[in-house]
């Protein structure tokens, strides 16, 4: 996500844009970078894993209030989890560890977790600000994800379902995997121009381009080809 908004942000000379991807792009990391960017991103929120949840959904992390001023956990039943502020190492990232002694007498600690030697154990990344700024994001913009949905989603259930191409033929590498895809896109966007625009629209915009094409090669291997000339026809041709 991160490399595709930086590419994003050059070309259109600018931050000021949001940008939707589904939860496939849902990683602490790609958060930060959109942060430092300066860009404003809504990625689906993933449901969470059966070996995350509680036994009661109630007591599931996602209830847990943090308080970021002390730094903090306050459970659903008003215990505080604290931090001892050492930073462990996980694969790609940095977390903390909150954890009350209370757990161990909690009547509820069955409800809570499904440890039965310890309590209650509540992990935050270095990336959790970010990855629940964009939880609130996508639950105060559900239209405008909804929209998201409908308009990047469609074409993929037209090439997959109504065309058949729930498959590609070339399986060795992803270069070879992309040409594959590419001609299958090609082939939908070619399509819609033509649903949009109608062939005969279509056949003169392609006839314009080929004459474009033939003008300029013309250009290039004229004998009196030099970069003064070349500027100075293709103002000419601009222009008309």
């Amino acid at each position: 996500m991160g490399n595709m908004l930086q590419r994003a942000k050059s070309i259109l000379g600018t931050n000021t844009f949001t940008a939707l991807y589904d939860k496939g792009y849902h990683t602490g990391s790609e958060f930060k970078t959109a942060h430092d960017l300066g860009v404003d991103v809504m990625v689906a929120v993933p449901g969470i894993p059966s070996t995350s949840q509680a036994p009661d959904p109630k007591y599931n992390v996602a209830n847990f209030r943090y308080d970021p001023q002390k730094d903090c956990y306050i459970c659903p039943e008003g215990e505080i989890l604290t931090s001892s502020g050492r930073w462990f190492k996980g694969k790609n990232y940095k977390f903390k560890q909150y954890k009350t002694k209370v757990c161990e007498k909690c009547q509820k600690k069955a409800y809570c977790t499904r440890s039965k030697q310890h309590g209650k154990l509540v992990h935050r990344s270095e990336y959790t600000p970010y990855i629940e700024k964009n939880k609130q994001i996508v639950e105060s913009n559900k239209e405008m994800y909804r929209r998201r949905q409908a308009i990047v989603e469609h074409p993929y259930g037209t090439i997959k379902r109504q065309w058949g191409y729930s498959y590609i033929m070339t399986k060795q590498g992803i270069e070879r995997a992309e040409s594959d895809v590419g001609l299958m896109f090609i082939a939908y966007n070619l399509r819609r121009i033509i649903n949009i625009l109608g062939p005969d629209v279509l056949k003169k915009h392609l006839q314009s381009l080929l004459s474009n094409i033939l003008y300029f090669s013309e250009l290039i291997l004229s004998p009196y080809n030099d970069r003064k000339y070349f500027i100075n026809q293709y103002l000419i041709f601009a222009s008309q």
